[in-house]
């Protein structure tokens, strides 16, 4: 009996230590550029099963050997950067508590998803049931990626429908793709306000490659710049996803299947990586106040994250509560949908919507200018 409670002590002691480690080196994801060391953006993908882990070792050991709970506990104190990116402490408020304070700014930041264009069925309806959805928001200023419009006969003129029923009449749009000319797809800013200037940085080369957009916003006799992005994706097809599942379920190993996907992962992290430097750059020479939104598709754990949010403000963490799963798809921790401000801003609240219009949720704040 003896022996085996020595045992069972030696493999949950041997446990914890190898989750202790795993979490201290995704904890370094801030400082570590993928294109430097590509692995750690695994490992932070399970970032949140491996403080779960911690904290449930920790009640372990407090329950049946207290003297053990430092073990959990000293690296959840020393990646507390990384803890407190991922977790918003904040009292959940109820929709009423969400009213506009006056002179206030209500930003919203959405992943369209192309108004579900290539929808098998009811593309038409879920186009409608977005537009619906945005236009009750009342917004100020809206930030799409993944947006399509087209000047084609018979065929979905997004760009201007919205300025049209939204009542925002400024905007700018990237247009990163186009077909034949007539069909667009990229990201758009759009605003209650006067655009004063607006342009698109290019975050990187190729054929699929995206743009920064920024519009300067002249709002009373504040000038503010609205910076929106769509950062690189994984780019799986049908089959990746199929792929997944079956690993998932354990129904296959799928080596071959399994090495594209993670060669696609690679190449996703060392992209983003990359233009994360170029969009922090971009941010720190602003003249203006700055909002930036986007589908970063990153998690709160990764060098992405902390090289653009740098000194900036998360409205999630700042009112939002939870985890604040921002993907509907793969896991259910995914944030990778963000609305940072400078300190410029004060923060009067942040929510999300729960629509399975897109496979992302649109997530609003409601700002204020501190003068």
């Amino acid at each position: 009996m003896r022996f085996l409670r020595l045992f069972t002590k030696g493999f949950f002691l041997t446990v914890n230590t190898i989750v202790v480690l795993l979490f201290l080196v995704a904890c370094l994801a801030p400082y570590v550029s993928p294109e430097t060391w590509w692995p750690i953006s695994f490992i932070t993908l399970f970032f949140p099963v491996l403080l779960l882990a911690l904290v449930l070792f920790f009640i372990c050991w407090l329950l049946f050997d207290y003297k053990y709970c430092l073990l959990p506990m000293i690296p959840i104190v020393i990646g507390w950067k990384s803890v407190s990116a991922f977790i918003a402490f904040n009292y959940p408020s109820r929709e009423k508590q969400y009213a506009d304070l006056p002179g206030s700014l209500n930003v919203m930041s959405y992943n369209v998803a192309q108004f579900g264009l290539y929808r098998e069925k009811d593309s038409k309806y879920n186009r409608e049931a977005m537009f619906a959805l945005i236009k009750k928001q009342e917004m100020d200023v809206v930030c799409f990626q993944d947006f399509y419009t087209s000047e084609k006969k018979n065929d979905f003129n997004n760009r201007e429908d919205i300025s049209r029923e939204m009542k925002l009449p400024y905007r700018y749009f990237s247009s990163d793709f186009n077909r034949n000319g007539m069909q667009h797809w990229g990201s758009i800013i759009y605003s209650r306000y006067p655009i004063l200037q607006a342009d698109k940085v290019k975050m990187s080369t190729g054929p699929r490659s995206e743009s920064l957009i920024y519009a300067d916003i002249l709002r009373d006799k504040d000038t503010i710049r609205i910076i929106n992005m769509h950062l690189a994706s994984y780019r799986f097809d049908q089959q990746d996803y199929q792929s997944i599942e079956k690993i998932r379920k354990q129904e296959d190993t799928g080596l071959v299947a399994t090495m594209n996907i993670v060669q696609k992962m690679k190449e996703a992290y060392v992209g983003r990586s990359r233009q994360a430097d170029i969009v922090a750059a971009f941010i720190r020479k602003s003249p203006y106040p700055v909002i930036v939104c986007g589908d970063f598709n990153d998690t709160p754990a990764s060098y992405t994250y902390f090289t653009i949010r740098g000194n900036l403000q998360d409205a999630f963490l700042r009112k939002g509560s939870g985890i604040g799963r921002t993907f509907a798809g793969l896991a259910p921790t995914l944030r990778i949908d963000y609305i940072f401000t400078d300190k410029t801003f004060k923060i009067n609240s942040f929510r999300r919507i729960n629509s399975s219009l897109s496979d992302h949720y649109p997530v609003i704040a409601n700002l204020s200018i501190q003068k």
